[in-house]
């Protein structure tokens, strides 16, 4: 059978851990920028909200609005202007590109100029011009269209698409380097909103852009609000930018330092400290799995132990859990017994849980005939606590049947597994058909053929 011990980590990564802390270094539908971007984030940013825009010295102007749009240098007083950054190969990017279009169209009139930078060559944007639109990026715009009075050709090619707004490419980097690497921004598409009197008013992803764009148009943005918000998440995407070049060095004990650092500058925010210190907690672990992965079980195992001492009751469980994964790989099932019952007892375990562990543990045993009594003990044990709270569950009887059936108990076993197929209606087809063969095989014992 198929059933796996799925995901035993928990989310011991550092991309998992940021939706429950709040830290997100960047919305899902963003992509990494380049090294140089994550380099530079690494510094104290120099561009923030309320900044005077730079300059910008865009060396290839592709596309006009049709005549519309000339290309800039500095920043008109009164004007207000979109700086987003894409690329041919972000495909978040190209989702962005039907809503950029419509909001060129929408503000044609309000002296609103979107001006679209890539830092790739000349002629792989040409080239990418060129192609055909992808089915969602017709729809997108079919439904922009759809939305206003009169309906309009739909474009072909993104090149038709892009035409509306002005889209170019940089290659040298260099406005790139004094957008997003001076504001600590290392993810594309991100959009920088720049305001009437050539300040930054908004930095964000382009598909958020909407009610900042109206309101700065309007003369009704509220600023110094906003600034306030960014500050807090640019601070963190600061911190984040610096943790992932040390991890991707593998240096730990540089990592651990930057959240130690962060934690004492987020002072007084609760919510950033807390989730630095999950990330904190979460590193550690990785770094005590990576040991036992490489063969270093007892110096492993000892650094889970550590965690465990200050470990809050939801860590705890992770903390076990990995554990006795460990002790199973390793063969040494008498401690991996000791462990199992340890979280059976807990009042925060789940059934799920259990059932998974048990099922580990079925897996560990099902070709050893001298497998530890004592562990198999342990999971029939996990089994029936699962069981207990989740009694119409076909999946976790299946597996007490399973362990039911290694300790020798046949009868008890075609028990079960007669109530999990029985039970079995939200079960995958080939988690059924297996379901459905095992219980064969108990009654043919039976029979004696």
């Amino acid at each position: 059978m198929s059933k796996l011990l799925a995901n035993w980590m928990f989310g011991i990564t550092l991309c998992g851990v940021l939706p429950a802390t709040g830290l997100t270094a960047m919305p899902q539908d963003q992509v990494a920028a380049d090294e140089g971007a994550d380099s530079d984030a690494e510094k104290p940013p120099v561009l923030t909200i309320g900044s005077k825009a730079p300059s910008i010295d865009v060396e290839h102007w592709v596309s006009d609005g049709h005549g519309k749009f000339q290309p800039v240098e500095n920043f008109e007083d009164g004007k207000v202007y979109v700086v987003e950054f894409w690329a041919t190969w972000c495909g978040p990017c190209i989702s962005s590109m039907p809503h950029l279009a419509q909001l060129q169209e929408e503000y044609a009139t309000h002296d609103v100029q979107i001006i679209s930078i890539s830092d790739e060559r000349l002629e792989v944007v040409e080239a990418f011009l060129k192609k055909p639109l992808r089915k969602a990026a017709k729809s997108a715009k079919k439904a922009a269209a759809d939305d206003e009075d009169e309906p309009k050709e739909e474009p072909e090619t993104y090149g038709t698409l892009t035409s509306a707004y002005s889209l170019t490419t940089d290659p040298d980097g260099s406005v790139k380097f004094d957008f997003m690497a001076a504001a600590g921004q290392s993810g594309i598409p991100t959009a920088f909103l720049v305001g009437k009197t050539g300040q930054i008013e908004w930095i964000g992803h382009p598909m958020e852009l909407d009610v900042p764009l109206k309101r700065v148009v309007k003369d009704a943005w509220d600023r110094e609000a906003f600034l306030k918000e960014f500050r807090k998440k640019q601070e963190r995407a600061i911190v984040m930018a610096s943790l992932r070049k040390k991890m991707q060095k593998g240096d730990l004990e540089g990592a651990l330092k930057v959240l130690e650092e962060a934690k004492k500058a987020a002072d007084g925010d609760e919510e950033s400290v807390a989730g630095y210190e999950q990330l904190s907690f979460r590193l550690k672990a990785t770094s005590a799995l990576q040991k036992i992965q490489a063969g270093e079980l007892e110096e492993g195992l000892a650094g889970l132990d550590q965690l465990l001492t200050t470990a809050d009751p939801a860590q705890k469980m992770q903390l076990t859990t990995m554990k006795l994964t460990a002790l199973l790989k390793a063969e040494k099932y008498d401690d991996a017994a000791t462990v199992l019952t340890g979280i059976t007892e807990s009042k925060d375990v789940t059934p799920v849980m259990l059932n998974q562990l048990a099922w580990g543990v079925y897996e560990a045993a099902e070709d050893h005939a001298d497998f530890s009594e004592e562990l198999i003990a342990a999971a029939i044990a996990a089994a029936e606590k699962a069981v207990a709270e989740e009694p119409m569950s076909g999946m976790i009887l299946d597996t007490l049947a399973h362990l039911v059936y290694l300790q020798g108990n046949l009868d008890r076993a075609i028990e079960l597994q007669t109530q999990a197929v029985e039970n079995s209606d939200e079960a995958p087809a080939d988690s059924l058909k297996e379901m459905t063969s095992f219980l064969e095989e108990l009654k043919e014992e039976k029979a004696g053929k």
